[in-house]
């Protein structure tokens, strides 16, 4: 399919420049010996056409599930319920099945034996991440003296669901790690829990997750439609803290105002004029 439209009518009075695109397709013809570059091409070139899309429309963040819950038996038991996410370069993030990941007492999340009392690590965050896996190997070559020397054929995008101890610094999320004890600025956790909330009632540290993707015509690189995938390939799901409350010591899992949820919706025009 070639573009050659004219929308300028007949005549040649015009002023025009050509910039090159960012993608590339390739072109077959009958009898073109075909390279395994050329294959891989058009590969490539669906695959940067739906992360445009989708960072585009979307930005990054969770489309649905990826709910995070905890418990202990005899230990911390994490578990991350199925869901799809967009990373920051648009890639999805696809978990057909819950994970689970176990903390122990030797990662500091249990109380002192015997106590009620803090542990010695009281806040974590769970986060999803891209990780390129490769499977089918196939043989290379047509030699049985050589046919240990095999190429894997497919590339698989997997999941992989992780804690970490550390404000994460290169993910997509919406909590401000400045201000990471400062619920007096960042609303309560009643304010940011489960129940129905409105949008524009939330936190402004929430809002303002989302402003640069909705409302700013400049398209801008963080977490936005920019080319530059400024976020990262991961996405923080929760943030899990210990509370301690009139003696009612336990896990607190936090996703509003911390995760970026995304969905398909329609806004005004950004531009006003």
């Amino acid at each position: 399919m070639t573009h050659d439209c004219n929308c300028h009518g007949g005549g040649d009075h015009r002023l025009a420049t050509i910039v090159p695109g960012s993608l590339e397709r390739p072109l077959y013809a009958p009898g073109l010996i075909l390279q395994d570059s050329d294959l891989t091409a058009a590969v490539d070139y669906t695959r940067e056409l739906n992360r445009l899309l989708f960072r585009t429309l979307f930005g990054c963040g969770v489309l649905c599930g990826l709910t995070v819950s905890i418990r202990e038996n005899c230990g911390l038991i994490v578990t991350v319920d199925p869901g799809l996410a967009l990373d920051g370069c648009g890639d999805p993030l696809h978990l057909p099945g819950s994970a689970v990941i176990k903390l122990e007492e030797r990662d500091g999340v249990l109380s002192p034996a015997g106590t009620n009392g803090a542990p010695r690590f009281t806040q974590f965050w769970v986060l999803a991440c891209a990780k390129d896996g490769k499977c089918r190997p196939r043989p290379t070559v047509c030699d049985d003296s050589l046919d240990d020397r095999t190429q894997a054929t497919r590339a698989r995008l997997n999941t992989e669901i992780s804690v970490t101890f550390d404000p994460p610094t290169c993910a997509c999320g919406c909590m401000d790690f400045s201000n990471q004890h400062g619920d007096e600025e960042g609303g309560s956790e009643e304010e940011l829990g489960s129940g129905d909330i409105e949008v524009d009632n939330l936190p402004d540290r929430v809002t303002d997750c989302y402003d640069k993707h909705n409302y700013d015509p400049a398209c801008p690189e963080d977490c936005g439609c920019g080319s530059a995938c400024s976020c990262g390939c991961c996405v923080l799901l929760a943030e899990v803290r210990w509370v301690e409350n009139d003696g009612r010591n336990g896990w607190q899992v936090r996703h509003k105002g911390v995760r970026r949820f995304v969905r398909p919706a329609l806004i005004p025009d950004p531009i006003s004029s």
